[in-house]
């Protein structure tokens, strides 16, 4: 148990701390709840005293997440904060309607942000139009989280209104788009769909290949987040698709090679299987331009393994090879190289010393650039980090 000594040691710096808080300006608290949730000022602010009850009402910048709440609390928060100076929303298709309230020339010259959670596709290929169109002009970040692929045949409709948001949004610098299996039925546009605004794009994709006539098509791109779905590299014979959407696909031109911005410099890949050098050279073809700055692996996890593992033979890569695979398809503009993923908790203490070992000392690919190994026994996550000088 601790000291009574130390208990009020321990309330005595709670207390100048909060005196300290309590004394900061307007604008450096208005600059920390730039970091916050509307909902989290609201809930950790409101109310305390006079002056932060002032303070919460008139946060200039504020940001609505309605997916943890239930909708009751956007009637709480009507009455609390002022609605013109609403910059972003995340909400649940469900609660579109939300969106009227900042339809008024005033309100949606602030908006610059909506997330839409669980947006099934049909209502993509008939709404967004609709749904944007008060927006279109101001908005800079746009993300879809769908809840379903099931595009109508063949495909032309899903494909429209995923050329309506590259086309028809002047101000859009940052897009996501999300599904589980990936958003490849929605990718199939002619191939003069051009979009010159976009610098950010994070998408979901089932087959890499589809990078190849998707992304010529963002010519400003800087930075490029890809999540991989977890059967990619894995899978099987795949369906014939149906006649009308093979008909569609011979009418849109897609590129067939690769001309990937010039402006690229940034990739992150999410949950790429990691299990032997083909995967990851396979990947490394298809996700590199040629002024690329950083190229990152991020907690890419392994399929289950269901029989056991010789330990001549680790269930993951040898870290040597990374030198290798970087001087043979990543350009001499790379800065940094970074790869992290999850290792089998039966690995034994000396196979991760040996692999850290053989990591920091190969010279064979006669690269200058600082190492660094790192691995976490909690998190099971062992990460190779190459940085060239």
């Amino acid at each position: 148990m601790p000291s009574l000594k130390k208990i009020r040691s321990a309330q005595r710096r709670r207390i100048e701390a909060e005196a300290i808080f309590e004394h900061l300006s307007n604008e450096i608290i208005f600059d920390i709840f730039d970091y916050l949730t509307g909902n989290e000022i609201c809930k950790s602010f409101y109310g305390l005293n006079s002056r932060f009850s002032q303070l919460v009402c008139n946060t200039p910048n504020v940001h609505l997440d309605l997916s943890r709440t239930k909708t009751k609390f956007f009637q709480t928060f009507q009455q609390i904060f002022c609605e013109e100076n609403v910059t972003s929303v995340e909400l649940f298709y469900d609660n579109i309607s939300i969106l009227a309230s900042f339809m008024t020339p005033l309100r949606r010259k602030r908006f610059k942000s909506i997330s839409l959670l669980d947006l099934p596709v049909q209502e993509f290929e008939n709404q967004i139009p609709a749904i944007l169109n008060n927006f279109k002009d101001d908005l800079i970040s746009f993300k879809i989280r769908f809840s379903d692929m099931k595009c109508t045949e063949p495909g032309e409709r899903a494909a429209l209104s995923f050329a309506y948001l590259l086309t028809e949004m002047p101000s859009l610098k940052y897009l996501t788009l999300e599904h589980s299996n990936g958003i490849d039925p929605i990718t199939y546009m002619h191939s003069n769909v051009i979009n010159n605004t976009i610098i950010n794009l994070a998408i979901s994709l089932f087959d890499i290949k589809r990078l190849i006539p998707l992304l010529y098509r963002f010519q400003n791109l800087n930075s490029f987040t890809m999540d991989v779905h977890k059967n990619e590299g894995f899978r099987g014979k795949l369906a014939q698709p149906p006649q009308a959407v093979r008909y569609y696909k011979s009418l849109i031109n897609e590129k067939t090679s690769m001309e990937y911005p010039a402006g690229l410099h940034h990739v992150k890949v999410y949950q790429y299987p990691l299990t032997a050098v083909e995967t990851i050279e396979r990947l490394l073809q298809f996700t590199t331009s040629k002024n690329l700055l950083t190229y990152s692996l991020f907690a890419c996890e392994r399929p289950p393994v269901k029989i056991p593992v010789s330990r001549r033979q680790p269930p993951f890569l040898d870290g040597t090879q990374y030198h290798d695979l970087v001087r043979k398809y990543l350009p001499t503009t790379l800065k940094r190289f970074y790869v992290e993923y999850n290792v089998d908790g039966a690995t034994p203490r000396t196979k991760i010393a040996q692999v850290k070992k053989d990591f920091m000392k190969y010279n064979g690919s006669n690269l200058s650039c600082e190492r660094c190994f790192l691995y976490d026994k909690e998190d099971k996550r062992m990460s190779f980090d190459l940085t060239f000088t």
